[in-house]
């Protein structure tokens, strides 16, 4: 090989190297400054992708563990805690955040699977008041429909008002619903292999509950201090049960039956 031709051959190749780097980068940049143009990608890799309006402000994202946004900021203020799950969070107009969805799972050396995915819907200002909640931990899961009740007061606010309070305050805040989520109904399959739906009250306390599986399936109802009062079913016999039961749990006849 002579030098002249050793020169063209180098030349060539450069000249080859810059067009395929340059080309692609070029469309690629003439595709992102016309940014009311569609643009069409087949498939693309990102760590995490920003929906946005024209203003900028974030209305969803799509996100990996590592760039998954840590705590809330609810009122300007923040309230910071750890997220570990990769997953995508909704924005409403006022730009905080107002649902989402996480998932995630593994399987340790000995077998054992942990998992879970978890869709919310937030309250304005507030915490999730629908959730859709699967978790599977110890070689059992259920999967369920939850609706709660959240304060009228938003989060940030509802922190600031009880960071010094005692747990007997922070326990009477909690029950009267000024403090955290306060489970309502809650649809769906239980670790123990059940179906069941159970309802709360304004309180949060349990007023009834339906339980279906292999061996029986029963409807209770309870009175506002907790106590089972009337159970409707069919037992493990196949047999119809209709139990009225006093304040202490004792099976009494029906009155004006």
């Amino acid at each position: 090989m002579n030098t002249c031709k050793l020169t063209r051959d180098v030349k060539f190749l450069k000249t080859y190297a810059l067009a395929t780097t340059i080309l692609p980068l070029a469309v690629l940049l003439c595709a992102f400054s016309k940014p009311d143009k569609p643009v069409h990608f087949g498939e693309i890799s990102v760590e995490r992708l920003n929906l946005v309006e024209r203003d900028g402000t974030v209305k969803m994202l799509l996100s990996n563990k590592a760039r998954f946004p840590q705590g809330v900021t609810i009122d300007g203020k923040h309230i910071d805690y750890k997220r570990e799950h990769p997953g995508m969070l909704f924005y409403n107009d006022k730009g905080e955040e107002c649902g989402g969805l996480i998932f995630g799972g593994e399987k340790d050396a000995n077998g054992n699977v942990s998992a879970g995915s978890h869709l919310s819907l937030d309250r304005f200002g507030q915490d999730q008041v629908i959730a859709l909640n699967y978790q599977e931990q110890g070689g059992g899961y259920k999967a369920g429909l939850t609706f709660s009740d959240a304060p009228d007061e938003s989060m940030t606010t509802v922190e600031e008002k009880y960071k010094n309070a005692t747990a007997e305050q922070r326990q009477q805040a909690i029950k009267e619903g000024k403090l955290g989520l306060m489970r309502r109904v809650y649809v769906g399959t239980t670790a123990g292999r059940s179906s069941a739906m159970i309802m709360a009250d304004q309180r949060g306390e349990t007023r009834m509950m339906l339980v279906a599986n292999t061996e029986q399936s029963t409807l209770d109802f309870k009175d506002n201090q907790g106590r089972t009062r009337l159970t409707i079913g069919v037992d493990k016999n196949n047999q119809p049960v209709l139990r009225f039961l006093n304040e202490q749990g004792k099976e009494v006849k029906a009155q004006g039956l």
